[in-house]
């Protein structure tokens, strides 16, 4: 008797021990997660496998006009504008997230409940510009008109001046009075300003002023800007695999907003060519988010 009431008491320890484990095992989902992108190229992969790995969720990667039932995962990532823009037909009834889609697209269609903007957000652009001139100098940024200017984020200050191409003949008269007035243009995501078209002549304009363009992306760097921040596939992969956790586990979506986590990249032989001693990209990059956190 005396045998069976400790038997009876192990199995009662091991069962409340079983439960207590149980409580405390991190959460796991039976369902994937669905990459829905217009093909599959390897940046699509890499950030699907990335996120794989830094979740442990597992992800199919799924292309239009598949076999595909939205019911049998937990959550969608759309990858380009073309996805979200097409959101409810390819991911019904499930929470979707949109990644490599800017500010603007993302907020014209209401097809996600959260999502990764493309570019950078102006006021890290003017703090990496900051940082390398110096932060006593004038600074202008391009863009088509006001309401433009408001939507991008442009704060009162007094060193960074927006300059309204609406409000000018042309283009390049807008961008002749900025480096007239200005130490450096700060370029922003607009493929209608900064188009194929306009990019060689807004460099060549700039350089013979002895003034840098700064921006707007990363593509820019080789075709003659100074530096940029830039957010690459491992830092969306990182971002991304926060949105889903935070998603998933919490029930609650994070808000539509810039990847906090960026590189810095600079053009060398420009930064030579301007007499500018560039800093350390990584050290950079580092204080750049530090001083975000703070905001």
């Amino acid at each position: 008797m005396r045998q069976q009431g400790k038997d009876a008491w192990i199995r009662r320890v091991m069962s409340v021990t079983a439960f207590a484990v149980a409580l405390a095992a991190p959460v796991s989902y039976a369902d994937d997660i669905a990459f829905i992108s217009q093909s599959a190229p390897p940046p699509v992969r890499q950030l699907s496998e990335v996120t794989a790995s830094l979740t442990g969720f597992s992800v199919k990667l799924v292309q239009p006009g598949e076999a595909f039932d939205a019911s049998s995962v937990s959550a969608c990532v759309l990858i380009g504008q073309q996805m979200l823009d097409n959101a409810a037909q390819l991911c019904p009834d499930r929470p979707r997230v949109a990644v490599f889609v800017t500010r603007e697209g993302s907020r014209k269609v209401a097809g996600s409940d959260s999502a990764i903007y493309l570019e950078p957000p102006l006021h890290r652009q003017v703090a990496l510009t900051k940082a390398i001139l110096g932060s006593d100098r004038p600074l202008g940024v391009l863009v088509h008109n006001r309401e433009q200017w408001q939507q991008i984020g442009g704060r009162a200050d007094s060193l960074v001046t927006p300059y309204f191409a609406d409000d000018f003949d042309s283009v390049n008269h807008a961008l002749l009075d900025l480096l007239k007035n200005s130490h450096a243009l700060i370029g922003i995501y607009d493929t209608d300003l900064y188009s194929s078209e306009n990019i060689k002549n807004i460099l060549i304009t700039a350089y013979r002023q002895n003034k840098p363009l700064i921006g707007p992306s990363s593509a820019y760097i080789k075709a003659g800007a100074l530096a940029t921040t830039y957010s690459d596939i491992d830092d969306v992969a990182r971002r991304l695999s926060d949105v889903l956790r935070t998603g998933l586990k919490e029930g609650v979506w994070p808000q539509a907003d810039y990847n906090p986590y960026f590189k810095v990249r600079f053009n060398e032989q420009v930064g030579r060519s301007l007499n500018l001693l560039l800093p350390d990209s990584d050290k950079l990059a580092a204080e750049i988010s530090a001083g975000e956190r703070q905001r």
